[in-house]
């Protein structure tokens, strides 16, 4: 299994693209600011507005579920996958290449 270099790759991508393969519809937003349904544990409404992301920082939160973290650990999070599965999975959803590690 080849060395994925996470680092380069959350310097690649980026919230706003995660969120929109994710269907993400906030319910709300100010500024950088959404808010919605959260794609982790599956808001049952549309107007839910437990999930919260910052799109400047790269950054969300859910109240109801805790789930937290950057867009890596949102993927991973909703699709169920380690962070390595995650990152290849991603990648292909966004037609990048994977970062691979560099050996010197």
């Amino acid at each position: 299994m080849p060395g994925i270099d996470f680092n380069a790759l959350r310097a690649e991508i980026n919230m706003e693209d995660v969120l929109n393969q994710l269907g993400f519809t906030p319910a709300s937003r100010s500024g950088s600011q959404l808010h919605g349904p959260c794609p982790v544990h599956g808001s049952s409404s549309d107007t839910s507005r437990s999930f919260s992301v910052n799109l400047e920082k790269g950054r969300y939160y859910c109240q109801k579920c805790q789930s937290q973290g950057n867009p890596l650990e949102l993927w991973a999070a909703v699709h169920k996958l380690s962070f390595y599965d995650a990152a290849l999975d991603l990648c292909r959803a966004l037609g990048k290449e994977v970062p691979q590690i560099k050996r010197w």
